[in-house]
């Protein structure tokens, strides 16, 4: 009966010790965070460009055509050779326009002295008609006129380059038969070369000559050529819905091909002093976009606050928030997908993540 009384006095104390220890033990507060990182907003520079593919043309690329019907005779130089204006390139023969020439040469000479001596008589003697004069005067002038035309034949049996040019491609080889409007060769001219490209019809507005476009070719994409627009058409092409613009390329060597393709891109809009954030960081709430900057609660806590934003242009991944950001405002970034407004953040900087993720 002891025991049982002595047990029972065990256990009693054992149980009010504890519920005073319970008492006696504070209770933690169980508050939910998000970690996150933040970016300071300043005022930055903003530049928005539309990116297009254009190519190389010459100023001059021509195809020279036959003016007159003959055998090609002899080319005096050969396919990608450069010749300078003025310069002989081929020969197209002219035996028959030879023959034809003598045969004019003396019908020339015979209408000529028929009208003279019509006109000698004719004036001193008053003898024939002044049909008959009328008659020889024309017959003496049409002879010419078919001689000089005949003469101009001839010149053009040799085809001569009309500017600094390369020979980029022989159509008519030696022996073959050429006629009027007969292409015989092409020919592209010297360090006169455009990157030529279709602008969208609504940039209409945002694209004008002068402004400074940047042009690269896949062989020297960190060589960027920065240079003018120096043409920009004013029709609308009725299919595509493009206009076109030129650029001219600086006179070179043999890095640039006609037909070669570019990059280009052209500034279309540009701010000053803008804040620009990722599109990433924006979210839609209804209606609004909204995003999450850092703040406090009453008690000093750090929290996330939402606030809508009007956004302006962007491009790429930014955009310009117009309304609802202020300098030194601490915009929150990684880790905003995860918030809601109001609720506990843990800011972490760069470099913690950084180290973070190294241990």
């Amino acid at each position: 009966m002891n025991k049982q009384l002595v047990l029972a006095g065990i256990v009693l104390f054992l149980l009010i010790n504890g519920c005073a220890e319970e008492q006696q033990e504070p209770k933690e507060e169980v508050v939910k965070s998000v970690t996150v990182e933040t970016k300071v907003m300043k005022a930055q520079l903003f530049e928005r460009y539309l990116e297009l593919v254009g190519s190389v043309e010459a100023q001059n690329d021509v195809r020279i055509s036959a003016e007159v019907t003959g055998r090609v005779q002899e080319y005096y130089v050969d396919q990608g050779d450069q010749v300078n204006k003025g310069t002989p390139i081929l020969k197209i023969d002219d035996s028959r326009l030879q023959r034809e020439h003598a045969r004019l040469t003396a019908q020339v000479q015979q209408t000529r002295e028929q009208y003279e001596r019509l006109k000698k008589v004719f004036e001193q003697d008053s003898v024939g008609s002044e049909m008959d004069l009328i008659n020889a005067k024309t017959a003496y002038e049409q002879s010419q006129s078919a001689l000089e035309a005949i003469e101009v034949d001839l010149q053009n049996t040799t085809v001569n380059a009309p500017f600094d040019a390369t020979l980029e491609e022989i159509v008519m080889e030696e022996g073959e038969m050429a006629s009027p409007g007969t292409v015989l060769l092409r020919l592209i001219g010297h360090n006169r070369l455009n990157v030529s490209a279709g602008v969208p019809s609504i940039y209409s507005d945002a694209v004008s000559k002068g402004d400074t476009a940047q042009v690269w070719f896949d062989f020297q994409q960190s060589d960027t050529l920065r240079l003018p627009i120096n043409f920009v058409g004013q029709s609308i092409d009725p299919q595509a819905r493009t206009f076109e613009i030129e650029i001219k390329l600086p006179p070179q060597g043999e890095e640039y091909k006609v037909d070669m393709i570019s990059n280009i891109k052209i500034p279309t809009f540009r701010k000053d002093s803008a804040f620009v954030i990722g599109e990433e960081y924006v979210y839609k709430e209804g209606n609004e976009n909204v995003v999450y900057v850092v703040a406090e609660d009453d008690e000093g806590n750090k929290i996330a606050r939402m606030n809508q934003v009007k956004l302006g242009p962007s491009y790429k991944n930014n955009v310009v928030v117009s309304e609802g950001l202020s300098k030194d405002e601490r915009l929150i970034t990684v880790g905003s997908s995860f918030l809601q407004d109001a609720m506990r953040i843990k800011i972490v900087e760069e470099k913690d993540r950084n180290i973070v993720q190294e241990n």
